[in-house]
This record gives structure tokens, C-alpha cells and sequence, in this order.
């Protein structure tokens, strides 16, 4: 296999080998969000000129293209995750009274409550109309049960707001279920695709969980300790939603009796004046939790690249494998 330098690689060199498709994938995306509803058209066209890093489309086209699939319906496919990921971040949004998302004023801030959810509603849909042109009931089966998925995980994660009592295990299975298993049906689709056999198709499957799991670690770090004109939303916006993550399960399950309640009842209030914000960051970085952070994250990357063994070598293997510097080390 050869052996690149991952701690240089920014995302546009991982990107480099599906760069025309992922422009083909742009142009699909665009022509999926219009409606012959004109309020529609207006919202998708807002959402999508918002950017992103077209992770989840890229993911897909990588794992379908290191075997060898150059097929139409790898980039219809990576414009239907598009669509699911964009109608849950429009949905997060309406839970989360967000203002901002991506550095723009959020959907629901310009079209209030009712359209945005519509919105997201219609997006759910299309990706769905959009799949079943493949006329492929495995993907179909894959798509449904991740939308079941993510559902169920923005339930749990409504049940818990305010607890400050979250374990580890409670944390890491609301991940999966809200950021995770998309990555991971991202990458399954890709070997399914592609004719895969089972066992290839888990392991790129499992390959997409450990990435997912990784990204989302690393968002809730970034939620403390990133700025917000980089990150694009607020920082501290997990606390003030009452919403408990890794950094503060670490922080507390280390606190005394006297720390662990003022910090619950910070989680509680879902308010944080900056002299107590000041003062967690401060615990947090004496407490080291912020390298704890670090090393699991990458005991998950470590774990996504052990997936790959076996698999051939190509441009397109060798992108997955720098991929999980580019998620560890990311700013935003």
C-alpha cells in the first residue's frame, strides 16, 4: 500500500480523486431541491448555496469507486444523503431555536417554525422519491431504517435535555443514532452499489460508524474549545440547550460533589454567564479532557482504517485512509 502523508492532507487533496463527480453530485443536489412550490425552490436553492463539506455524498462516492463504480447511481445516491442530512439539520434547528448554521441565519430564523419543518418534511421526501428511482429495494431498506434511526435519536436526545446524569454509554449510542449510522449507510451504500458480498459491504459499513462516531466526538470538543467565526454557529450551544456531551460527562464523573452541582445546575438552567464559561473551560483543560477527547476519537479512526485491510489499493482507498487525520484534526 502506499504510504501518504495524512498530517498534510487538507480536505480538498482528500476530495481530488472524485472531484467530477462530486461536481455532477452538486448539480443533481440543485436539481432535486426544485419544486414547482415556489417558497420550496427559494428554501432548497438558500440550503444549498449554504455550502458544506459534502462528507456523507463524498464518503459514498469513495467507497463505491474503490471498487471500481463510475454509475449514475453513486451520485444520485450521494445527493439523496444530501438531502436526508440537510432535513435533519433543518429540523435540529426548530428543536434547538438555532440562529445560525453554516455561518448564515438558520431556516428557521428567516421562515419561522411551521415552513421550516414543512421544509425538512418535503427534503425527507424527495430523498426517498429520489431513491426509489433506483428501483433497489436493499437501498431503499438501508435508507429507511437509517431515518428510523436518526428519528429515534432525536427522541432520546429530547428525553435527556437538562439531565446531567448522562453516561458514557447513553452518550455514544445517541451519536450513532443521530450522527453515526448516516455515515455508515453513507459507506454500506457504496459497497451495495457496487455488488459487494456481505462481508465487504459490513466492513465499509462498519468502516463509516467508526468515522461517524469519531466526527461526532470531535464536534462535541470543538463545541467548547472552537471559534465561533470558524465553527459557524455559537460555541457553548450543546450547554445552553441543556444538553450534556462527552467533555462534561468526562468533567463531571472527575468532579467533586460541590463542582458536579454547580455545573448540573448550569445544565439544568441552560444558561451560561461568560465567568462560568470561563471557568469550565479552565476545569476542562486542568482536568485534561480535552486530550481525553482526542484519544478517543482516535482510537475510532484507528479502528475505521483497520476496516479497510484487505481492499485493494486505489486512489480512492488511499483517500479513505487519510480521511480520518482530516476528522480528527478539523477546526469546524
Amino acid at each position: 500500500m502506499n504510504q501518504l502523508n495524512t498530517t498534510l492532507a487538507s480536505w480538498q487533496d482528500i476530495l481530488e480523486p472524485i472531484r467530477p463527480e462530486l461536481e455532477m453530485v452538486e448539480e443533481r443536489f440543485r436539481a432535486d431541491l426544485i419544486s414547482c412550490v415556489p417558497e420550496v425552490t427559494k428554501i432548497g436553492e438558500y440550503l444549498q448555496i449554504s455550502g458544506g463539506k459534502r462528507l456523507r455524498p463524498s464518503l459514498l462516492l469513495l467507497a463505491a469507486k474503490t471498487f471500481g463504480n463510475s454509475t449514475q447511481s453513486a451520485v444520485a445516491l450521494s445527493s439523496v444523503v444530501e438531502m436526508i442530512h440537510t432535513a435533519t439539520l433543518v429540523h435540529d434547528d426548530v428543536i434547538d431555536s438555532a440562529d445560525l448554521r453554516r455561518g448564515r441565519p438558520s431556516t428557521n430564523l428567516r421562515w419561522g417554525n411551521h415552513t421550516s419543518v414543512l421544509a425538512g418534511d418535503w427534503l425527507y421526501m424527495q430523498a426517498f422519491k429520489s431513491a426509489l428511482l433506483e428501483r433497489n429495494f436493499r437501498v431503499l431498506d438501508i435508507l429507511i431504517e437509517l431515518t428510523q434511526r436518526m428519528v429515534e435519536g432525536e427522541l432520546m436526545q429530547f428525553g435527556m435535555i437538562g439531565r446531567a446524569n448522562i453516561t458514557e454509554s447513553e452518550h455514544f449510542d445517541l451519536v450513532y443514532r443521530k450522527t453515526a449510522c448516516l455515515f455508515e449507510a453513507c459507506t454500506r451504500l457504496g459497497a451495495v452499489i457496487s455488488q459487494q458480498n456481505s462481508a465487504t459491504e459490513d466492513q465499509m459499513a462498519e468502516y463509516g460508524r467508526n468515522i461517524g462516531m469519531a466526527f461526532q466526538i470531535v464536534d462535541d470538543l470543538l463545541d467548547f474549545t472552537a471559534s465561533e467565526s470558524v465553527l459557524g454557529k455559537p460555541v457553548g450551544g450543546d450547554l445552553r440547550e441543556g444538553k450534556v456531551t462527552l467533555p462534561l460527562i468526562y468533567l463531571l464523573a472527575q468532579s467533586s460533589r460541590d463542582k458536579y452541582q454547580k455545573i448540573a445546575s448550569l445544565v439544568g438552567q441552560r444558561t451560561m454567564p461568560r465567568e462560568e464559561w470561563n471557568e469550565l473551560l479552565d476545569l476542562l483543560d486542568s482536568n485534561a479532557i480535552p486530550s481525553r477527547i482526542k484519544e478517543m476519537a482516535c482510537s475510532y479512526t484507528a479502528s475505521a482504517r483497520q476496516c479497510l485491510e484487505g481492499i485493494p489499493d486505489s486512489p480512492y482507498k488511499r483517500a479513505l485512509l487519510i480521511l480520518p487525520e482530516f476528522i480528527i484534526h478539523r477546526e469546524h
